[in-house]
């Protein structure tokens, strides 16, 4: 595995645990290429190539992966648990969660279905 493979990795296990914790605002493309000491272009572009999606989709996932829990498992407000993911509104939640499951977070929460999570990459195992 290259030293770029395990610093991605890294990378994917810091955003995980940040979206666990709800301290994942200040995490953006910029600060952690910065971080890492790479471009934003090049580090978006190796992200890409090695996880096969783009850092900000696989952001959105592995939030809406999260707070698919809390909406199927809690009696939370669906705006507190949107504002806990970084969501800036109810409405984009919905939209970003009905985009990716086919389902308005609310109609979910009534009927629970099985939904396909995106579950976290490790493309090095």
């Amino acid at each position: 595995m290259s030293e770029l493979h395990r610093e991605m990795q890294m990378v994917i296990d810091l955003m995980d645990a940040c979206i666990k914790q709800h301290t994942d605002a200040d995490m953006t493309l910029e600060s952690i290429a910065g971080a890492m000491g790479y471009s934003s272009f090049y580090f978006s572009r190796k992200f890409r190539e090695i996880t096969g999606m783009p850092f900000r989709d696989y952001l959105r996932f592995r939030k809406l992966a999260f707070a698919v829990q809390e909406v199927r498992d809690t009696e939370r407000k669906l705006l507190d648990i949107a504002l806990d993911y970084g969501f800036s509104s109810h409405g984009a939640f919905t939209r970003a969660f009905k985009e990716a499951y086919g389902v308005a977070p609310g109609a979910y929460r009534k009927h629970p279905v099985p939904l396909k999570l995106r579950t976290i990459i490790k493309p090095y195992d």
